[in-house]
């Protein structure tokens, strides 16, 4: 572990964790200033590299990892170019004890996201536009919608439940262009609600549920020092565990960086019974209109926060008439800082 240099008023720290009796290194071990939101896990080889703001240099750097005691250093008393963080492996005093569980190293992973979000992501008001395609198949048809829109969420990633979010996110639209002729209702109707719903940070419900944790596996498939891919399966999925009503199957993968514990990208697959168009999925029993959905959300930092950058979802439903439903969501601007408010939304437009 080097204290390397400074920038920006950081000191930045590497250095590799290993178990104590064996010398193997340990991946995956939390690391992070004492009393503090700063931190990072060492990767498959147990090396890591964390920035420590300048007036943090005093504090204390802890170590933990499941099966082994918890280890701490003064930052400030760290002078040695790379040495070796040991860690004791604890005795539990059985005979014979063998340690696999990896999901709990990818769930670790995802508890550090989670208590991240506050700080990594906008946690306030903010303002975003940029352009909403809609594509809808049905019957050998095609038609698509595009709308150039100016948003606002009042709540930001604080992460509320689905209704209050909702309720927070207000637009309007600078332009709608069609490839068909809009003469009634229905064809007027945008999903702009249900596409912003899949950004599944900023809604409370999903695999980012801090009391439903306990209902996925994990697995870390890949970690190249500057990226960790996380695949997760619901093994009991609820509406608790994925914000929708009647799911069947959730399963996915979350692309994280270890610099600060941020979602980049995530992919992901709903298998849902009794699906709406407005609401996701109805609260109640199946309407014999299941769908399938498959969404990609990217995450992109804007002043030194995060939000959302885009969201791109097929859904495909069943019925005696199936239909897909195809939407691009992309942000090309964000403001946080003084932000534009916007009052009501525009379900139709025609």
């Amino acid at each position: 572990m080097a204290v390397c240099g400074q920038v920006n008023a950081q000191v930045l720290l590497e250095g590799t964790v290993t178990d104590s009796k064996t010398g193997d290194a340990l991946p995956f071990v939390n690391i992070a200033i004492e009393g503090t939101t700063v931190g990072t896990i060492s990767d498959l080889n147990g090396e890591f590299k964390l920035n420590v703001p300048d007036n943090l240099v005093n504090k204390e750097l802890t170590f933990s990892s499941v099966g082994f005691s918890p280890a701490k250093y003064n930052i400030a008393r760290i002078s040695e170019q790379h040495v070796s963080v040991n860690m004791s492996p604890i005795d539990y005093k059985i005979d014979e004890v063998v340690v696999t569980d990896k999901s709990q190293a990818g769930r670790r992973v995802v508890k550090n996201v989670l208590d991240k979000v506050s700080s990594v992501y906008v946690d306030r008001d903010f303002a975003y536009s940029g352009q909403y395609v809609n594509v809808v198949k049905r019957g050998g048809k095609s038609c698509t919608a595009t709308y150039k829109y100016n948003a606002y969420d009042s709540e930001g990633y604080r992460r509320s439940d689905g209704n209050n979010a909702i309720a927070a996110l207000n637009y309007k639209f600078q332009s709608v262009v069609r490839d068909f002729k809009c003469n009634d209702f229905a064809s007027g109707v945008n999903y702009f609600d249900l596409v912003s719903s899949l950004d599944i940070v900023r809604y409370q419900l999903g695999v980012l549920n801090p009391y439903t944790l306990g209902d996925f596996s994990f697995t870390i498939k890949n970690d190249d020092g500057k990226t960790c891919v996380v695949e997760f399966v619901c093994n009991k999925p609820t509406v608790s565990s994925s914000g929708v009503w009647n799911v069947r199957k959730f399963e996915g993968s979350l692309t994280i960086s270890k610099e600060d514990n941020a979602i980049l990208e995530t992919h992901y697959i709903m298998e849902v019974a009794g699906f709406c168009d407005i609401a996701l999925s109805f609260a109640g029993p199946s309407s014999g209109n299941d769908a399938v959905i498959d969404c990609t959300v990217v995450y992109a930092k804007n002043d030194g926060k995060y939000s959302v950058k885009r969201i791109a979802s097929n859904i495909e439903v069943s019925g005696a008439t199936p239909y897909s439903i195809i939407d691009t969501l992309e942000v090309s601007s964000v403001n946080y800082k003084v932000p534009g408010k916007i009052q009501g939304k525009v379900f139709y437009a025609r």
